[in-house]
């Protein structure tokens, strides 16, 4: 509970993987927990598109420095 809430949510998807990979698909569980990681891949990959650093950079030509708006 100490990590970051990311962080959290990014080992739960491991797991989740992890746990899927070594149920039985006859198991009563495997399709929700089938649902429940394809529910926490989708939103770690939301996030990775919010904070993509190709969207954000700010790329100067070499020996220009950068001057953001404050």
């Amino acid at each position: 509970l100490l990590y970051k809430p990311i962080d959290r949510v990014t080992r739960s998807t491991l797991v989740l993987h992890d746990l899927l990979k070594h149920t039985p698909a006859d198991h009563p569980d495997y399709p929700l927990l089938q649902d429940a990681l394809r529910i926490s891949q989708n939103f770690l990959s939301s996030i990775n598109e919010d904070i993509d650093p190709r969207r954000t950079a700010v790329t100067t030509p070499k020996g220009e420095v950068s001057q953001r708006a404050n």
